[in-house]
């Protein structure tokens, strides 16, 4: 009796797995353009590709200073897997004042810049955006790309989502203030 319950105990365990599948990261685009990743699947950084971009980088338009902490995450998000980059910012005025700042907060916080897909070419890495008062139109897509060879310069654009936001939420129908510049900046790999 203990055999045969040991053995269906066995039979059901194999039936009921199912095995990972690990897509290279760089294939996240295929399956956005296609309507989700499917279940199982890991999008892997097997070719290296986010390494470049990890690090801290600064850079300052508009009479502000930014410094971007890049970083390198494994996430889990119910039945996929995926290695992304998250970016941490760090946000001052020309004198020192500190204007915004998610250094410190936990890498599952809406404020966490987190990483989506690259373009088809390889050339530009998405991230998603979401700042202070992102419900009054402080939210959008955030593009890398990589200037040279030695990988020390990095272009930064960003591009708000174009939504619609209410008098309830956003008094006047007024729009927040970007956290990024919609006209781009340069950064230095430090």
């Amino acid at each position: 009796m203990k055999n045969i319950f040991l053995l269906g105990l066995i039979l059901f365990s194999i039936i009921s797995c199912k095995a990972q599948t690990i897509v290279p990261v760089e294939k996240a685009i295929d399956y956005r353009r296609a309507g989700g990743i499917p279940d199982n699947t890991y999008l892997k950084d097997v070719n290296n590709l986010l390494a470049k971009y990890t690090g801290t980088w600064k850079g300052s338009y508009g009479g502000k200073n930014y410094t971007l902490y890049i970083s390198k995450t494994t996430s889990k998000f119910y039945q996929v897997t995926r290695d992304m980059l998250l970016i941490r910012y760090l946000i001052t005025s020309s004198n020192g004042i500190v204007l915004d700042d998610t250094r410190s907060i936990p890498d599952n916080s809406p404020f966490i810049t987190e990483g989506s897909y690259f373009s088809k070419d390889l050339t530009t890495y998405a991230l998603d955006f979401a700042g202070k008062n992102a419900i009054c139109g402080n939210a959008g897509t955030v593009f890398i790309r990589i200037k040279n060879t030695v990988n020390t310069s990095m272009s930064f654009g960003y591009e708000p989502d174009k939504i619609m936001i209410s008098n309830d939420d956003c008094p006047g129908f007024k729009t927040a203030e970007l956290t990024f510049p919609k006209d781009g900046l340069m950064l230095t790999k430090q």
